[in-house]
């Protein structure tokens, strides 16, 4: 049973000194004693009312000679638990320390596939992280095929593990009809939001999912370009677009992996590209390539004895597994340098050339500082139509037009008044807490769905207490009728709301006689004028008092109400030939 155990621990690259037939010390975690279960028929037994795990020796004694961890097999793996601890299945990987590199080789793996590319890939953001720290990497980047799902998860996680996060994106390229496979990576926060661009343009604006050559050069800023492998006889015969793509990106470089397929074709194909390129793209006199080399692997998995996930998932996808790899799992630079060194020839000096493509994903992750803003609330904007901008204005305006047609459709005229003033509670918090674009995304996608004949639910849970998504046809449930509950739905202070007994509140406009006095107010760059006899709640010395507007002072804080703050007052910014005065005498 030990031998089992030594063998996992060599596949798993674990450092570990045995001890004796049962015990193993694994330096920088502990000792494990090895669980013998050959003879037993299931790893728990009953101990009164209660299932334990089946351990032959007394936890107490292992304790007492420093042994607080148990290893035992199931299935095709080996797990451990804690004996201080209730038990629990603890996979035996990414503990202690690894086994020492043999090539001492700075290197970023910027080829992850996360399980965020669906039904392909089975790498979680935790995982990942938690092999990239256990191996001493310091960053690590991720670069899934048509998605960018993963990338906040990816960010948090690395936050927390003390990671660097680099994003990327796979995808496919075309040029007169001609399909180039890329890898792009944002380095800063303008190559971010053009990463974005990308995505939209890949998954939304694209009949077949490809960005357009004239696309990539619009969204190259704040980018590393890496041409995928079998993309190379595009690369080197498109020398010109190759240069405009270089002029627009931070970077451009040729992907270099050997991962090995099980299918010969591909394997021909995989490995002629990169003959190649080697071939072809390099000048022994100069000792350049028209195209940098950068070692990135594609692992879609995290070990190599995960390999069958991905095929489980191929096939739930689409009832068969292509281009299947026992390879592409998150490897050791080491590992790396040992499948890439028996296709080089003598000619070269691998050593050197290993180093050189190890470089640039060091570098790429030292200059990559893209990232999201986390800490407050993002909402989408609702974008209007050309026909809706003409009909309504602007998207407030839209709002209560669509509340107000609701209103006049679904409820009849005897019970206006009751509905009415549910509403206009309802709207004032929506518009309080900054949720208007929220209702209309959600009115667009249900009104899309009934045009398509996509069949939509009444409403789900806490939705169905909403007025405002039973008048704009998102729920199918009166709230009033059967006396449901609108805070249910949104709670104010969840959003930022708070509440306070008195506020400055705009007031509707009024109309200045001939020679009247008023006060102008300037905020953040707005100019307002407002009726000298006007009360405001303000923050003067840190007290809260109420005031005339004429008696405003330079630093008062003005208490205003959240709604006028977020639509109000952006609609009221006047400047002097605005003013509305009557005519002359």
């Amino acid at each position: 049973m030990i031998q089992e155990l030594f063998s996992w621990l060599d596949a798993q690259r674990i450092t570990y000194i045995p001890v004796d037939t049962e015990v193993v010390d694994i330096p920088g975690f502990g000792r494990l004693f090895t669980a013998d279960l050959s003879g037993v028929e299931s790893i728990f037994r009953g101990d009164g009312d209660k299932l334990v795990f089946n351990l032959m020796e007394s936890p107490d004694v292992l304790m007492e000679e420093g042994i607080f961890h148990v290893a035992f097999p199931f299935g095709r793996n080996w797990y451990y638990y804690d004996l201080r601890e209730e038990f629990r299945f603890n996979l035996l990987k990414y503990i202690g320390r690894p086994k020492p590199p043999v090539h001492d080789v700075p290197f970023v793996n910027l080829g992850i596939h996360t399980s965020y590319e669906l039904l392909n890939a089975c790498c979680s953001p935790e995982d990942l992280c938690r092999k990239a720290k256990w191996l001493g990497h310091t960053a690590v980047g991720i670069c899934d095929r048509n998605t960018m799902a993963a990338t906040l998860n990816l960010q948090k996680e690395c936050a927390n593990t003390g990671l660097k996060h680099i994003f990327g994106y796979s995808l496919t390229m075309m040029h007169e009809e001609e399909r180039v496979g890329l890898k792009i990576y944002a380095l800063d926060n303008e190559g971010l939001h053009n990463l974005l661009r990308i995505q939209r343009a890949v998954m939304v604006d694209s009949e077949d999912n490809t960005l357009r050559y004239e696309q990539l050069l619009m969204y190259a800023a704040g980018c590393v370009v890496v041409f995928a492998i079998r993309s190379v006889y595009w690369m080197a015969g498109h020398p010109k677009q190759v240069k405009r793509i270089r002029k627009g990106a931070e970077a451009v470089y040729y992907q270099v992996d050997a991962n090995e397929y099980k299918a010969d074709r591909i394997d021909r194909e995989q490995l002629e590209a990169l003959k190649y390129y080697f071939g072809n793209c390099y000048d022994a006199d100069t000792d350049s390539f028209t195209v940098e080399p950068v070692l990135i692997p594609d692992c879609y998995y995290m070990d190599k004895d995960d390999a069958g996930y991905r095929i489980v998932v191929n096939k739930i996808a689409t009832g068969a597994a292509h281009e299947q790899s026992d390879d592409q799992y998150f490897k050791t630079a080491d590992e790396l340098y040992d499948t890439l060194r028996p296709l080089f020839s003598g000619q070269w000096d691998f050593d050197s050339l290993f180093r050189r493509m190890c470089r640039p994903t060091v570098e790429i992750a030292g200059r990559a500082d893209a990232s999201f803003e986390t800490g407050r609330m993002f909402m989408p904007e609702y974008r209007m139509r050309p026909e809706e901008r003409e009909r309504y204005g602007d998207r407030r305006t839209m709002f209560l037009r669509l509340l107000d047609d609701g209103l006049d459709r679904k409820v009849p005229e005897p019970e206006r008044e009751r509905y009415r003033e549910r509403l206009d509670e309802e709207v004032y918090i929506i518009e309080s807490t900054d949720n208007v674009d929220y209702f209309l995304v959600q009115w667009d996608m249900v009104r899309e769905a009934h045009r398509r004949g996509i069949a939509t639910g009444i409403g789900r849970g806490s939705a169905g207490g909403s007025l405002v998504s039973y008048l704009l046809g998102i729920t199918s449930i009166d709230p009033l009728k059967y006396d449901l509950i609108f805070s249910r739905f949104l709670v104010p202070e969840r959003c930022g709301l708070s509440w306070k007994d008195e506020l400055t509140v705009l007031a509707p406009d009024i109309t200045l006689g001939k020679g009247e006095r008023y006060v102008e107010m300037e905020s953040e760059g707005k100019t307002y004028h407002l009726c000298t006899d006007a009360r405001m709640r303000v923050i003067r010395n840190g007290e809260e008092r109420t005031i005339y507007a004429d008696e405003l002072m330079c630093g008062d804080e003005i208490l205003f109400d959240r709604r006028d703050c977020l639509w109000n007052l952006k609609e009221l910014e006047t400047h002097e030939s605005d003013l509305r005065t009557p005519p002359s005498l």
